[in-house]
């Protein structure tokens, strides 16, 4: 009898742990139409599916908070969204706004995206809990992109122009008067690709020279650090779920690789990736970054943990792009 409860403990557990697996949205060529179309599949690869099969390609796809929406946009600069991902027919995706690089905000009602304001590009927020509203212009002074926000949802970072220079600016998005914006970056460089700890104590950014040579730097209370001097052009850092490390990528001629280190520039290791060079990248909890990574002719998604270093691609045979995986 006591076996008999223990081999159906074992098959209960069992269960839970493949139940436990995150859907990993992403977009693939191997769709009917031949577009890039945007797909989900478990994060072994698994149970791929086909969610969207429209005549333009469909890039970034991004979850909503409790991983039952996605936002995507296309070539054609349209953002679209689709209210249930997770069933398994899935609602043809609406037409949200024109525009770029959507995400959801922490609420899950609202997406923040790139648009143009007067020509020039801009950061907006747009209300989905309702049908039919227009977005709100968040971001001020010339074309301001790149944008992330805060764990707590108050703080937005992202890289505008400034003097006719790139510079990180910080907007208090609680701030009603004029002094919301303040400027981080404190170098002459062209400063992309921020990104904020979860404590929101940290900024972090890649700052390139006029050679194109990127440098990542640390930024905490208005001092600046650069951290990754003498490895090649670094780009992208983005710190994990718990702040305690920094991916990032080095740029070396037409070769891209995925490196780690810790949150003060320490331990710098390259992950040894599998795939290729890496396009796009993105933290699926404190141990494990999903990836694609590929060469002219194919893109793979592969997954590699920085612990035990194991990269393991789990999906080729295509192009496979910009997987996001859900919180």
């Amino acid at each position: 009898m006591h076996l008999i409860k223990i081999f159906i403990l074992s098959i209960v557990l069992f269960t839970n742990i493949s139940f436990a697996q995150k859907k990993i949205a992403y977009c693939s060529n191997q769709s009917r139409s031949g577009f890039l179309q945007i797909f989900t599949m478990n994060e072994d690869g698994s149970g791929i599916k086909q969610l969207t099969d429209l005549e333009e390609n469909c890039m970034k796809p991004r979850w909503s908070p409790d991983g039952k929406q996605l936002v995507f946009y296309s070539d054609k600069g349209l953002i679209y969204l689709i209210r249930n991902a997770e069933s398994s027919t899935p609602i043809t995706p609406f037409y949200l706004w024109s525009g770029y690089n959507p995400f959801f905000l922490p609420d899950g009602d609202q997406i923040m995206f790139n648009g143009e304001y007067e020509q020039v590009l801009s950061i907006f927020v747009i209300d989905t809990a309702q049908y039919g509203t227009e977005p709100s212009l968040v971001s001020g002074g010339g074309y301001s992109n790149m944008q992330v926000l805060s764990k707590d949802g108050n703080t937005l970072i992202y890289s505008t122009f400034e003097a006719g220079s790139k510079v990180i600016v910080a907007a208090d998005l609680n701030d009603t008067t004029e002094n919301y914006l303040k400027q981080i970056s404190n170098n002459n460089e062209a400063n992309l690709e921020p990104d904020i700890s979860p404590d929101g104590t940290k900024i972090i950014y890649s700052s390139f020279d006029n050679n194109l040579k990127g440098t990542v730097k640390l930024n905490v209370n208005g001092n600046e650090t650069s951290l990754t001097k003498g490895l090649g052009s670094s780009n992208v850092p983005r710190f994990s779920p718990d702040g305690k490390n920094i991916s990032f990528v080095v740029i070396n001629g037409s070769d891209v690789s995925l490196y780690i280190m810790d949150s003060e520039g320490n331990g710098k290791k390259d992950l040894n990736i599998n795939g290729g060079s890496v396009g796009t990248f993105q933290w699926m909890d404190n141990d494990k970054i999903i990836y694609d990574a590929g060469t002219e002719t194919k893109t793979n998604i592969g997954i590699v943990n920085i612990k035990t270093g194991n990269s393991k691609i789990i999906l080729e045979g295509g192009f496979h792009l910009h997987p996001s995986a859900q919180n």
